[in-house]
């Protein structure tokens, strides 16, 4: 037993000493590695500090551009929907990216309609300029154009849209609603040639007049000395004639004469509402059914009353006239203020006399304000004529259109005055 464990190796005390001291490089190195990793995930988390606020600061400022972005875009949007034309705006192909309210209510199309094409909004326009007419909604892709779309004339301005290097990127249209304008262009026409006709119409009155009586004279004296029946017929037949001239001369006269109107402020619905009640009698009788929508509040007028009164009749008889088997007539009025016009017509009161009659045709609706033009037998052609010089007077208008449910539209427009 001795001899077996002499030969075994002797245990060193060395060995437990090593061990630890490699545990202990391990735990130093393990320990070394920790700070490292420490350090490196504090500097880390310095950069990844950094990092947020850099990309706070940019996130604060990216979201202050869009605001003012979007604040710019509401601002414009405001500014587009405040105009009283419309913009409209179409891309490369013709197709409508954009629409203002105006451009929506002018064509009579739903506020917000985009990705259509442009000829569909103006599809069943007529052009106008250059004494053309048709349907041509092509032609108002480029240039200035004059269209009829329904009962409104519209001035079409388009221009392209390009970037700062050129690049085409569509095409803006501007829609000006000039329907009154041309209505009182088309009314200042009529005066003009109303003053030369009353002037030529006064002057061949005045020669005619003299013969008329030499033979109105001579007629009266043969009567007076013919015994046979016959002659003296004949005699009289020339009398009953030349007395029928000389009563149209009279009142071609009475065409030419400007009257001398007694202007003062009224409110211009009582003197509407004294007419409807002299006239209801009237209407009555015929079996026409009155309906009457006014504008709200007290309007006030510059005015002689009578003359007026004279003009809401005129076009209530005639109404009246278009309407005898019976049918509706409604009057309205619509209060209007329209920096476009011309000085003193910017605030307006517009008067709609619509009756469900037979209507006027287009060649005699062109005709209908000429003296002695009538549709009506043995009408004298006198009472519309009287009422455009009478609204001529007042710096007002008188038209007459076709209703949408057939018959006629006489309107007739005024200026207004502040009220105190």
């Amino acid at each position: 037993m001795l001899k077996e464990d002499a030969q075994k190796p002797a245990r060193t005390e060395d060995q437990p000493t090593g061990d630890i001291q490699f545990l202990q490089k391990s735990f130093e190195s393990f320990t070394a590695s920790t700070m490292k990793l420490q350090e490196a995930f504090s500097n880390l988390e310095i950069k990844f500090a950094n990092l947020n606020r850099e990309l706070e600061q940019k996130n604060r400022r990216l979201e202050s551009i869009i605001a003012e972005k979007d604040e710019m875009r509401n601002y414009l949007e405001t500014i587009l929907e405040s105009l009283t034309t419309g913009v409209v705006v179409t891309d490369l192909q013709g197709r409508i990216t954009m629409m203002n309210g105006c451009a929506a209510r002018i064509t009579g199309t739903e506020p917000g309609a985009a990705d259509r094409a442009l000829a569909d909004l103006f599809r069943g326009a007529e052009e106008m300029d250059r004494g053309r007419s048709g349907n041509a909604p092509s032609r108002y892709l480029q240039g200035k154009r004059k269209i009829r779309l329904g009962d409104s004339i519209l001035e079409v301005l388009t221009s392209p849209v390009k970037t700062r290097d050129g690049n085409s990127l569509g095409t803006v249209h501007i829609l000006l609603d000039v329907t009154r304008v041309e209505k009182l262009e088309e009314m200042a026409k009529r005066t003009e040639k109303f003053a030369a006709l009353g002037e030529m119409a006064a002057n061949i009155a005045h020669e005619v007049r003299n013969p008329l009586g030499s033979i109105a004279l001579s007629a009266s004296l043969l009567l007076k000395g013919l015994a046979d029946e016959k002659n003296r017929d004949r005699a009289a037949r020339i009398i009953h004639s030349v007395r029928n001239v000389d009563n149209k001369i009279a009142n071609l006269l009475l065409f030419t004469r400007k009257p001398e109107p007694l202007f003062r402020d009224l409110r211009i619905h009582d003197v509407l509402q004294d007419i409807l009640r002299f006239s209801a009698e009237i209407l009555d009788k015929e079996g026409i059914r009155l309906i009457v929508r006014l504008a709200a509040g007290d309007p006030l007028v510059r005015a002689d009353g009578e003359l007026l009164k004279q003009v809401f009749l005129n076009i209530i008889l005639n109404a009246v006239q278009a309407m005898r088997g019976g049918g509706e007539l409604t009057i309205e009025t619509r209060l209007h203020n329209d920096p476009a016009l011309r000085p003193g017509m910017e605030r307006t009161i517009e008067f709609r006399f619509a009756d469900t009659g037979s209507g006027i045709a287009e060649e005699d609706r062109r005709r209908i304000f000429d003296p002695f033009f009538s549709t009506r037998e043995r009408g004298s052609g006198l009472g519309l004529a009287i009422v455009h010089n009478i609204m001529d007077l007042h710096r007002g208008t008188v038209d007459v259109e076709t209703g949408e449910k057939g018959g006629s539209v006489f309107t007739v427009l005024m200026p207004l005055v502040e009220s105190e």
